[in-house]
């Protein structure tokens, strides 16, 4: 019987030790004009997101009324400076800086047990301009590789990245439907481009 509570104490200690080794900080730059997709994260509860300034201006990170958890920076001025805030519970958090809240906002998501997938797929933001036919993806993860593939599942390019951001040249490629297969060291997700 103490041999099987001691094996259950163990395995209980070997559990919270992985669940606690598995939360990320995720950084964000904070600053004027940085709103909606490129301030919004999604991640689960004892995850950090580590704000930085990116201008000389004072800046705040304050939850709205409608935030589940309520956290407010204070107001902060340095090109550089940092404040951070680990999100506990799950709900949705809208955030703005209250002195420039028509510019600085964004809502940080925070969901039960996200797959290592799952996160780095909810926080991939991509854009591919029609002018230049580049396609530009930003990561909090960092990303390994780029796989382009038509829709018959053929590749068509190949990229290595290694950094969060990637900016990929698309004007070889005909126009069309391409499926985009991001790679990290510990995740990947696939995405969809038109290419006019």
């Amino acid at each position: 019987m103490k041999k099987s509570l001691q094996i259950l104490a163990l395995a209980l200690i070997l559990n919270l030790s992985a669940s606690l080794s598995a939360q990320t900080t995720y950084n964000l730059d904070w600053g004027l004009n940085i709103n909606g997709a490129a301030a919004s994260l999604t991640l689960e509860p004892g995850d950090t997101v580590e704000w930085t300034w990116v201008d000389n201006l004072q800046h705040n990170v304050a939850s709205t009324a409608s935030a589940q958890e309520s956290f407010n920076s204070g107001l902060i001025q340095g090109q550089g400076s940092t404040w951070s805030y680990t999100f506990t519970e799950v709900g949705v958090n809208d955030y703005e800086c209250t002195p420039h809240s028509s510019s600085m906002f964004g809502t940080i998501t925070v969901e039960e047990a996200l797959s290592v997938d799952d996160k780095f797929a909810r926080n991939l933001l991509f854009t591919l301009s029609q002018s230049t036919n580049r396609l530009r993806i930003q990561s909090l993860m960092q990303i390994d590789e780029l796989v382009i593939y038509n829709l018959l599942g053929v590749p068509q390019m190949r990229v290595m990245v290694r950094d969060q951001y990637a900016e990929v040249d698309l004007s070889a490629l005909v126009s069309g439907v391409y499926l985009v297969k991001a790679t990290s060291q510990k995740a990947q997700t696939t995405f969809k481009v038109v290419k006019r």
